[in-house]
C-alpha cells in the first residue's frame, strides 16, 4: 500500500524525533544526578572530617592548634553549605527535566495512537475501495449476462463454500433441500465439462433469490467463495434479504474477524443441528419469502 508507506515515514519522521528528546531528557538527568551524587559523597567526606577534628579538639591542649583546627571546621562547614545549596540548585534541575520526560513520553504515546489511528483509516478505505471496485465488477457481470444469456434457470438458492466442506456438510445439505423441494444452484448439480467457472457462478448468483454462506475455517481461506459472498452482498444492497449465513466450525469471534456485518446476521450452526434440521430451517424461509 503506498499510502501507508507514506504514512508511515512522515509518522517516523515525527516519532524518531520525539524519541531523541526522550533519550537527551534521560542523558542529561543521568548526568544531573550522578553531580548530586558526586556532591552528596563531599558533603558525607566533610561532615566525616567534621566530626574527627571536633573528636580531637577536645584533646587539644595546645590554643595555636585548638584555633587551626576551628578554622578548619568553619572552612569545611562553608564547603558543606556550598554543596547542600548546589545540591538545592540539582534537584531542582532533575525536577524540572524529569517533567520534561514525562511530557516527551505522553507526546510519544499520543503521536504513536495517531500513526495507529491514520493508518487504520488508510486501511479501511483501502478495503471500502476494494469493495466498491468489486461490487463494480460482479454488477458488470451480472449486466453482461443478462445481456448474453438467452435461456436462464431461477433458482431458489445459491450455495457458496469452499470444497474442503462439500463432504461432510454442503452435499448432504444440497440433497436434502433438494428433497424437500428446493431449486439449488450447486456445483456438482450445474456445472459441466468445459463450463466457464466464473460465467457460471455468475449466472448462479444472478438467478438465485437466496444465497446459503458456509462460514468456515475453510471458507475464510478461500479466493472463489469470497468472489461469490461479494456477489451475494451486491445482491443484497440492491435490496432483498439475500444471505442466510450457516456457520460450520466457527466461532462468533472468527466470523467477526472475517466479516462483523455477516457476525451481526442471524444464523443457523452446523454444531447444534443435524443437516435435516437445518434444511428444515432453510427450506422454511426459502418457501416463506
Amino acid at each position: 500500500f503506498p499510502l501507508l508507506h507514506i504514512i508511515r515515514e512522515r509518522n517516523d519522521m515525527s516519532l524518531s524525533s520525539i524519541r531523541s528528546s526522550i533519550e537527551s531528557t534521560q542523558r542529561e538527568i543521568q548526568r544531573l544526578q550522578k553531580r548530586h551524587s558526586d556532591k552528596s559523597r563531599d558533603v558525607a567526606s566533610r561532615s566525616k572530617r567534621i566530626t574527627d577534628l571536633k573528636s580531637s579538639l577536645s584533646r587539644t591542649s595546645s590554643t595555636s592548634l585548638a584555633q587551626n583546627k576551628l578554622r578548619q571546621i568553619q572552612s569545611l562547614e562553608k564547603d558543606i553549605a556550598k554543596l547542600q545549596s548546589d545540591m538545592s540548585s540539582l534537584d531542582a534541575q532533575i525536577a524540572k527535566k524529569t517533567e520534561k520526560l514525562h511530557k516527551l513520553q505522553n507526546d510519544l504515546t499520543k503521536e504513536q495512537q495517531r500513526e495507529q489511528n491514520k493508518v487504520i483509516k488508510a486501511l479501511e478505505k483501502h478495503q471500502q475501495q476494494n469493495l466498491t471496485n468489486q461490487a463494480a465488477v460482479v454488477a458488470n457481470a451480472n449486466e453482461r449476462i443478462a445481456k448474453t444469456t438467452t435461456v436462464t434457470v431461477d433458482f431458489d438458492v445459491f450455495i457458496s463454500h469452499a470444497s474442503e466442506d462439500k463432504d461432510d456438510l454442503v452435499r448432504p445439505l444440497a440433497d436434502a433441500l433438494v428433497e424437500m423441494g428446493i431449486k439449488v444452484w450447486y456445483d456438482e448439480f450445474q456445472l459441466k465439462i468445459g463450463d466457464s467457472l466464473r460465467r457460471s457462478i455468475d449466472a448462479g448468483l444472478a438467478n438465485s433469490t437466496f444465497g446459503i454462506v458456509v462460514l468456515s475455517p475453510s471458507f475464510f481461506a478461500k479466493n472463489w467463495p469470497q468472489y461469490e459472498l461479494d456477489g451475494l452482498v451486491q445482491r443484497e444492497m440492491e435490496g432483498g434479504k439475500v444471505i442466510l449465513p450457516l456457520w460450520h466450525k466457527v466461532s462468533k469471534s472468527e466470523v467477526m474477524g472475517y466479516s462483523p456485518s455477516l457476525a451481526d446476521k442471524l444464523a443457523l450452526n452446523s454444531t447444534v443441528a443435524t443437516i435435516e434440521e437445518l434444511a428444515a430451517e432453510f427450506a422454511d424461509v426459502i418457501k416463506g419469502a
